[in-house]
């Protein structure tokens, strides 16, 4: 699936426009501030309902405009978000979709940028959230599951906290059979994706350098199960806290190369080519699962990569590609494949001759 066109109003400094893309790399130049990262964001709000940089819709909003709309086409289908300020509307194919785990996944995204360091460096919620995405964006089931999860994570906090206060334990019981259960289907599909995170980005890594990188899940609960007894066992640490101190959102993904703490002793540059290879792994995970190549959209991915690492990224990126920097890359990946090249100034996005 390819993305065939995009129509923007009112998003960030972007001036309403439709573009039309190439089915294989699409290139974007401008300085810093120009609206580059705003197009990809745009790209991204289209296929999966939200930003990859900002937690508000509100913000998404061009100032002094009164909502966004984006729109955007495949060669099958198309969909829309549109945004006011107090209302959200998805459309795909024609119809309102009420819930997000019908409308995520419908164009397969995988974005790297500049922010993909956090994921290795960062703190474990990062890292969640990456896994949390890939496999909400081929199972509408997990992120159904991990949506009413995290709801009942926050209730069950609140009472908590109300046990701390006043001692009352009863409410508390009516929480737990329903948390266990949530937990065991989240880590459920969970368990299902982390081999195969750790086979695609284990290939990848080894093309961009890294030898002897491994991934592991580290979990809360014993084989990734939650049962009454360990619930039991952390109950008067979590009336201590006020807060839910095991579950799947306490989790972690740890890295290694060669046999060493990753973030320990990984140069920046290892970093980013761990950060890379994971996303490229999901790319590959959403493949296999839909028979259809995602697209790969890039904002300043190569950063801190020498220039041969760079070469072997470009080389390594396949089917439709979004790929935005501060000048168009001077090594090309596949000369034959359609290539199409804009400028960004100022929020004004224009095609421009071959480079």
């Amino acid at each position: 699936m390819s993305l065939q066109a995009l129509s923007i109003q009112g998003f960030r400094n972007l001036t309403d426009t439709s573009i039309c893309f190439s089915e294989h790399f699409n290139f974007f130049a401008g300085n810093n501030g120009a609206g580059k990262t705003n197009l990809l964001e745009a790209i991204y709000v289209a296929g999966t309902a939200s930003s990859f940089r900002a937690r508000e819709n509100r913000i998404l909003i061009k100032n002094n405009e009164p909502y966004f709309r984006v729109e955007a086409r495949t060669e099958t289908t198309d969909a829309s978000i549109y945004y006011d300020g107090t209302r959200k509307k998805l459309m795909r194919a024609g119809n309102e979709v009420k819930r997000l785990s019908e409308y995520v996944g419908w164009l397969g995204i995988t974005m790297l940028s500049i922010e993909d360091l956090w994921i290795v460096r960062g703190a474990p919620a990062q890292r969640r959230s990456f896994f949390n995405w890939l496999i909400a964006k081929v199972s509408p089931r997990y992120l159904d599951d991990l949506l009413e999860y995290r709801k009942l994570v926050n209730q069950r906090n609140r009472v908590l906290q109300s046990i701390h206060n006043n001692g009352n334990q009863g409410v508390l019981d009516a929480y737990n059979e329903r948390f266990i259960t949530m937990s065991n289907r989240v880590y459920q599909e969970r368990k299902r994706f982390i081999p195969l995170l750790q086979t695609c980005a284990i290939d990848i890594s080894a093309q961009l350098g890294l030898n002897d990188f491994a991934i592991d899940y580290h979990s809360t609960c014993p084989d990734m199960n939650l049962d009454r007894v360990q619930v039991e066992q952390v109950y008067d640490r979590e009336v201590l806290y006020g807060r839910t101190v095991i579950g799947p959102h306490r989790d972690d993904l740890r890295f290694s190369l060669e046999g060493q703490t990753f973030q320990q002793f990984a140069s920046e540059g290892q970093e980013r080519a761990a950060a890379i290879s994971l996303k490229l792994a999901e790319a590959t995970i959403i493949e296999r699962h839909t028979d259809k190549r995602p697209i790969l959209v890039l904002d300043e991915a190569s950063g801190e990569l020498d220039t041969l690492k760079r070469q072997h990224l470009l080389d390594l990126l396949d089917g439709q590609v979004f790929y935005a920097s501060t000048q168009f890359p001077s090594h090309m990946p596949v000369k034959d494949k359609n290539c199409a090249y804009y400028t960004v100034q100022g929020g004004i996005i224009e095609k421009t001759a071959p480079h």
